[in-house]
């Protein structure tokens, strides 16, 4: 019996890694191997690593390399090779897949690479010689250095040959890390950044067994399964009779996560969108761009009326990312304010400001001299520079990614910075800019911050910039308290935070709540409760004082008037 270790090195700690447990259950359908799977995260130290390897004694090795671990992978196969130089290791993830020969010949300590889908690949290594096997990169038995290809492999035609790739305890013991599945492989878009578009089929697993594996997720209980299908929503037959699979058996703390095009829905469809209950949806939808020239040249297509419609339609009941990529071809500072505005007025819960990657095997990897195209020699090979965007420019937007993280994507500041945009700015962009240059002058961004600190920030922002007293820092007060207080029971009140509470009243409410049986005595009451009086009405801006009690039920805050 053979030895085989399936190593995979996770970016965080809560991600699984599907590659590796597809590999590791076609292998047991073969005899005559024992498995270990090692599966680590790249905040982990490589001596523990290593050892956890070694440890499991293994003849062969199978590596699962991405851009977040391609560094780790590398110096650890090395220490590897030290430690047992007649381990056999081979490589298989898209960044070794596209430049095969070089990897080995940098890297003598690689065996073989797999280009392609491993799963029918290994198995045919396993039962094989070298030599007869498609889609492996492997070296000569006489002269190592010369590294032998047999040409491609096809795709699987018949998805459901790959069994599911998780064990129900691990679903069971770990329900609070994310879950990766898919249900489909392959994208029909040609989008130029893109690795999916070097494969334009879309194959399909087929309902049957999409629906068996989600009743598994569902019957576990995990918290999120994520699926990784590159556009979910191609073929309504498949998507939807999935969608109305998970109503149907919904349970109340499970979350499917979906890649979609927004504007690909039809009116049937945003309105079965509107009945699915809230928490079970959440879609992430690349805008990436709105200037019509920058799509042209990255092969995308997006309707942008249609899209803002479907996603306005959709956002009060489903969790909503959308992304941005900043550094395409021909989008320059400027026209990313208008992506970056358009994105920002449709109002979803997280918007995601990526930064263009030069990926091997793309079309835009092809095209570096026609846009004078810069980029880092290391993972993630993010853009520095391109002809209608300066490496300063870019930098500008990694400032305003991170403010955008603080006061946006966090949710925490719903009405206070709503109200500095709407009253002292004249578009979104130009708030995130001005914020994120005040950030970098008072060298905030150096150091990571506590909540209470970012909230402070804000106030030190606005009096910097001199928006005003009397009226106007009265309102702004107003609503950063209300962010402030919706967010938790204050542990510790700011300075700026005068509190206008009026504690025989809030005692009456407390005391009538637990009556009513909403909370078991005082104690409790007043811990999951908090009361504060306001100068306006919060919701409407009306000068008026307004009484809110805030009721903290675990994520959520229930507001009401008293």
């Amino acid at each position: 019996m053979k030895n085989i270790t399936l190593l995979g090195i996770n970016s965080k700690f809560v991600h699984t890694n599907l590659a590796i447990r597809y590999i590791k259950k076609m292998i047991e359908q073969v005899e005559g191997y024992n498995l270990t799977m090692v599966e680590s995260s790249i905040n982990n130290q490589l001596p523990n690593i290593i050892r956890e390897v070694i440890e499991s004694k293994p003849e062969i090795l199978l590596v699962s390399t991405y851009i977040w671990n391609r560094e780790f992978v590398f110096k650890i196969i090395v220490e590897l090779k030290k430690i047992n130089p007649n381990l056999k290791i081979y490589l298989g993830g898209p960044e070794v897949s596209y430049n095969a020969a070089e990897v080995m010949e940098t890297y003598s300590e690689v065996d073989g690479i797999i280009e392609g889908e491993g799963e029918k690949i290994i198995t045919n290594l396993l039962q094989k010689e070298e030599k007869d096997v498609l889609g492996l990169y492997y070296r000569d038995e006489k002269n190592k250095d010369d590294i032998k290809f047999n040409g491609h492999e096809t795709p699987i035609e018949n998805l459901d040959i790959i069994p599911f790739p998780y064990e129900n305890w691990e679903l069971m013991e770990n329900k609070g890390k994310i879950f990766y599945y898919e249900s489909t492989r392959g994208c029909p878009f040609r989008c130029s950044y893109c690795m999916s578009s070097i494969e334009k089929s879309v194959r399909s697993f087929s309902l049957p067994r999409v629906k068996r594996d989600l009743m598994t997720f569902l019957d576990a209980g995990v918290n999120l399964v994520k699926f990784v299908d590159r556009t979910f929503n191609l073929k309504k037959d498949h998507y939807i009779e999935v969608w109305k699979f998970l109503i149907e058996n919904y349970r109340p703390n499970t979350t499917f996560h979906f890649e979609i095009s927004a504007d690909l829905f039809d009116d049937e469809v945003i309105e079965f969108l509107t009945t699915v209950p809230k928490e079970l949806f959440q879609f992430e939808i690349g805008v990436q761009t709105i200037n019509d020239r920058t799509m042209k040249l990255i092969r995308r297509k997006n309707d942008l009326e249609k899209l803002s419609k479907n996603v306005v339609a959709i956002k009060d009941n489903i969790h909503l990312h959308l992304d941005l990529i900043a550094g395409l071809p021909k989008e320059d500072f400027e026209t990313f304010k208008s992506s970056f505005n358009y994105v920002y007025d449709l109002k979803p819960e997280m918007i995601q400001l990526g930064f263009l990657k030069i990926l091997r095997g793309t079309e835009i990897s092809g095209q570096i001299e026609e846009f004078d195209y810069k980029y880092m020699g290391f993972p993630p090979y993010e853009v520095i520079s391109n002809d209608d965007i300066t490496y300063e420019e870019l930098l500008k937007l990694k400032d305003v990614e991170e403010v955008l993280d603080f006061y946006y994507n966090s949710g925490d500041f719903i009405k206070s910075v709503d109200y500095l945009i709407n009253n002292f700015y004249s578009s979104p962009f130009e708030f995130y800019l001005d914020l994120a240059d005040f950030y970098e002058e008072k060298d905030h961004f150096k150091v990571s911050h506590k909540k209470l600190a970012i909230f402070n920030f804000l106030v030190d922002f606005y009096n910097e910039k001199k928006f005003g007293d009397g009226e106007r820092k009265t309102r702004f007060i107003e609503y950063l308290k209300f962010d402030y207080i919706n967010l938790g029971k204050p542990g510790k009140y700011p300075e700026w935070f005068i509190s206008s509470k009026d504690r025989d009243h809030y005692h009456e409410v407390v005391e009538k709540l637990v009556e009513e049986s909403k909370f078991k005595n005082n104690r409790q009451g007043f811990k999951n409760t908090e009361m504060e009086e306001f100068d306006i009405d919060i919701f409407t801006g009306e000068r008026k004082k307004t009484k809110l009690l805030f009721i903290y039920e675990g994520k959520e805050t229930k507001i009401q008037e008293c």
